[in-house]
């Protein structure tokens, strides 16, 4: 068995389908390219596929990752090429590396990610914000809410302090505000970018109109510093 770790983007095009959805046209389009991917056993066999951090409907990213099972060898260049060629418009796979007999998931090994984000703000400035900005993040503690889906939806109040590394104001103009921020990401922690930017514009007392989001980036923190998932090695 061959392990290979695939790295994608998933454009505006098809930034509205699930992650159950995304799962079942990699499926299709792995089964179309005809790559030998391996299948588990038991009564109900399924593709040996595994996703990094799924990404929230309506976020466009530019570093998603999953790992494969192959039952034989075949040139990594060749994976990719052959999957773009049937991709839907929107997705791209843009690397892929091979991994070694026993390794982590990518879904196991990410902790951090980047994220751009332009909001578009009602009567406000370019210094307002970053003098709010300033402050925000300078708190001791930030308090933010979330919904529970498996606890019938209930509001659950938490510090998402702890969970931002960075977050900057790069520019503003008649579109909007474009913001960058290094947030906790994975199994352990993790800090959805609509959250922190409801939180934003309840300390900053502005409305927060609409909001493009896109996840730039993902990252394993490896002796003190961030690594690319296609550069990490264990």
């Amino acid at each position: 068995m061959i392990n290979v770790r695939l790295k994608f983007a998933k454009g505006s095009e098809v930034k509205y389908i699930s992650h159950l959805d995304l799962m079942r046209t990699f499926m299709r389009v792995v089964r179309r390219a005809e790559i030998p991917i391996a299948y588990s056993g038991g009564f109900n066999p399924h593709p040996e596929m595994s996703f990094g951090a799924p990404l929230s409907v309506g976020v466009v990213s530019l570093a998603e990752y999953v790992d494969i099972v192959l039952a034989e060898e075949i040139p990594l260049e060749q994976i990719v090429e052959k999957l773009n060629k049937y991709m839907p418009i929107g997705i791209k796979v843009l690397g892929a590396i091979r991994l070694p007999e026993k390794f982590k998931s990518a879904m196991a090994l990410i902790t951090h990610a980047k994220y751009s984000i332009t909001a578009s703000i009602e009567n406000t400035d370019k210094e307002y914000l970053k003098t709010k900005l300033f402050s925000f993040v300078n708190q001791e503690s930030i308090l933010a809410q979330k919904k529970q889906p498996k606890k019938n939806f209930q509001i659950k109040e938490f510090d998402i302090r702890p969970m931002i590394l960075e977050m900057n104001l790069k520019d503003c103009d008649e579109t909007g505000c474009v913001f960058t921020c290094l947030l906790q990401s994975g199994s352990k922690a993790n800090l959805k970018p609509e959250i922190l930017v409801e939180a934003f514009g309840k300390y900053a007392d502005v409305n927060i109109v609409r909001t493009i989001i896109t996840r730039e980036d993902v990252f394993v923190e490896k002796d003190g510093e961030l690594v690319d998932l296609l550069q990490y090695r264990d």
